[in-house]
């Protein structure tokens, strides 16, 4: 059934049509912060300063860890990540005033006020991951002929350099705090469309900032977003409709948690790799539509994992350094035209409690 829907990444080709069709219809560009489909979220590491990206409209900051929120210029970004400070953000997104094929890298660096295009070549782009400090960043995604392909940077984006990288698309990235150690996902459905298992996709781990890269022993699976413990020794990975797996040895071994099989989004850890936090959605088998997912949170790498917060079609979630401040958002995506519209929460408690900002 994975083939039945894939992780926020996955779809970040078809939200490009998507956004050039608001812009070119005015649908979207003076839609209030209330009225969105949230497509990812990025948190400084104290938890302070964020950046919401949404399928239409502008992109959303604030420096108060989510209390209010400020409307930026930037439009056409639906992926984010944030430096340890959250002054330097590294973006994906389509330039609307260019008909939209394929994706750009934007990157900020002052929180989100303005941003620049990269020099980094035009691709479908999947992911970006960055260090605490904001200067090394790596990129996947696939050329033009549906090959993978990763860029990584050493200052900031202000250039690019194509690294040798499997030639499957890896469709999610995790970045230790140094940026020496990365782990990436493939995100691939495991089943075709008459239900046979089709091998998947694997998990690759590289020790260089990306210049190499380490086929893992992770089961091969539809992975959705991965992360990583500053030091990069603790892992988790998210399956679409197979559970949340996690390493304690930098990607060497994997764990099937005890979380359970819905259809994961997004996953995010602590400093330490201790507080783990995972969002989903949900499929329902008659109909063969998304509905409402849930929030897991683990306190213990993983061991064990429990349900907090409201159902939601949760698209991202990002933490604190500490594990302490959380902020999670949603949206229907696949059916965003309808402008139902999902809404940004934060907790302040390791997701014990949430509060919803927008």
């Amino acid at each position: 059934m994975a083939n039945r829907v894939c992780s926020v990444l996955v779809r970040l080709a078809a939200l490009s049509v998507l956004v050039v069709t608001a812009a070119a219809t005015g649908c979207g560009s003076d839609s209030s912060a209330g009225n969105q489909d949230w497509t990812s979220v990025a948190s400084s590491a104290d938890g302070t300063k964020l950046v919401a990206t949404p399928v239409f409209g502008n992109l959303y900051s604030s420096t108060n860890s989510g209390a209010t929120w400020t409307q930026r210029t930037q439009q056409g970004l639906v992926y984010a990540v944030s430096s340890a400070d959250g002054t330097k953000l590294v973006g994906l997104g389509i330039d609307i005033h260019s008909g939209g094929s394929g994706f750009f890298i934007y990157t900020s660096s002052d929180s989100g006020a303005t941003w620049t295009q990269a020099t980094a070549p035009q691709r479908s782009w999947q992911s970006v991951a960055s260090s605490a400090d904001g200067t090394k960043l790596v990129a996947t995604g696939l050329d033009s002929a549906g090959n993978g392909c990763t860029y990584t940077s050493s200052d900031s984006g202000a250039t690019w350099t194509q690294a040798t990288a499997p030639q499957q698309g890896l469709w999610s990235l995790a970045s230790s705090a140094d940026g020496t150690k990365l782990v990436a996902a493939g995100g691939g459905p495991d089943t075709d469309a008459g239900g046979a298992y089709t091998g998947g996709a694997c998990i690759y781990t590289s020790a260089d900032s990306g210049a190499t890269w380490t086929q893992t022993t992770a089961p091969r699976l539809s992975w959705a977003p991965v992360a990583s413990s500053a030091d990069g020794t603790k892992l988790v990975a998210v399956a679409v409709g197979h559970g949340i797996y996690t390493s304690a040895d930098s990607g060497a071994t994997w764990t099937q948690t005890t979380a359970p099989n819905p259809f994961w989004q997004s996953v995010a850890s602590s400093a330490d790799g201790t507080k783990l936090v995972a969002v989903s959605t949900n499929l329902d088998l008659a109909t063969g539509q998304l509905v409402d997912g849930n929030i897991y949170t683990s306190s213990d790498s993983g061991a064990t994992w429990t349900q907090t917060g409201t159902k939601q079609h949760w698209n991202s979630v990002a933490s604190s350094s500490d594990g302490t401040k959380l902020i999670a958002v949603s949206g229907d995506l696949l059916a965003p035209l309808k402008l139902v519209g999902g809404y940004i929460y934060t907790s302040s408690d390791s997701g014990a409690t949430w509060t919803q900002r927008l």
